[in-house]
């Protein structure tokens, strides 16, 4: 069961942060914060590894693992696995779930890699807003509710 999702700019602030679920208490909105930002060292440590690999080497196995933005499972806790994605553009988007309910600790890898597609694209369609600042915080409210759907329904 997904628990949260970000969206992380170039620059490493956070552009969206979503719960998934009713409970908005401040302690688990912190606890959700806390491990989007942990998982950032996790995934620029496997972003320098991925670019040290595709620079010392030419093959072509290499220039492939670079068009994979599936980064992966990034590290796991005792309640959570968190995962990784970053785009073209450096955009980095994290999938956090639940490791403890029975449903999530049978998640399968191809899932999470279809729900962060998914979730790029969801990205991309509400940065197209022309009134949407680049850089600046996602605020739209169906972008919130696309989110929202997408983790309740597959993930």
């Amino acid at each position: 069961m997904a628990v949260c999702v970000a969206v992380i700019g170039k620059d490493n602030s956070p552009l969206y942060i979503g719960g998934v679920g009713n409970d908005t208490n401040t302690d688990n909105e912190l606890s959700r914060q806390w491990l989007v930002h942990t998982a950032l060292d996790a995934l620029e440590e496997r972003l320098a590894t991925t670019n040290t690999n595709t620079a010392n080497s030419a093959s072509n196995a290499s220039r492939t693992d670079l068009r994979d933005l599936y980064l992966g499972l990034l590290y796991s806790t005792d309640t959570h696995k968190i995962y990784g994605y970053v785009t073209n553009t450096r955009i980095k988007l994290v999938l956090v779930t639940s490791s403890t309910s029975p449903s999530g600790s049978n998640i399968r890898d191809a899932e999470v890699r279809t729900a962060l597609r998914r979730l790029h694209s969801l990205y991309a369609d509400a940065i197209c807003n022309p009134f949407h600042l680049p850089g600046e915080q996602i605020t739209s409210s169906k972008f919130d509710k696309q989110v929202k759907n997408l983790l309740l329904n597959n993930v």
